[in-house]
């Protein structure tokens, strides 16, 4: 009988799928730095206000009204990452990943917005004027001129 639970077992966890938690746990110190994985995180309504998180991989993750003036976003991998009702005033996103990321009511005043990658990105109602740069790609119906992101 004991065999036999012991084959059960075994059985059970081969074929039961493995689940990750890691996106259900608090960030590490260590990864919220320049170059830092963060990929799949919650920080809603977090203040990293002035951080340095060049190159970070923020895919995906959830920055829901969180405060991120004056951070250092350059060349961070934002794809797919959630930034609605954000504060990125002053925000250097140049060479930054947003494809299909959600900015829905952002305030991007006077951000760095050169070379960023802005295809697919969810720009309702965002506040984006006195950008220094242009971004290489846009969201259909979506234009920068005269240091704004609007909408004609």
């Amino acid at each position: 009988m004991k065999k036999a639970l012991a084959i059960a077992g075994v059985l059970a966890l081969t074929i039961t799928p493995t689940v990750s938690f890691a996106d259900h746990l608090e960030p590490k110190e260590s990864e919220i730095r320049t170059g830092g994985n963060l990929a799949h995180t919650n920080l809603f309504r977090a203040s990293l206000s002035g951080a340095d998180l060049s190159d970070a991989n923020l895919s995906f993750i959830n920055l829901r009204s969180a405060d991120l003036s004056g951070a250092n976003l350059s060349g961070a991998k934002l794809n797919g990452a959630n930034l609605a009702i954000s504060d990125l005033m002053g925000v250097d996103l140049s060479g930054a990943d947003l494809s299909g990321a959600i900015l829905k009511r952002a305030d991007l005043d006077s951000a760095n917005l050169s070379g960023a990658e802005l295809s697919g990105a969810d720009l309702r109602d965002i506040t984006a004027s006195n950008i220094s740069g242009c971004p290489i790609s846009l969201p259909s119906g979506w234009v920068c001129e005269n240091n704004s992101l609007i909408q004609p």
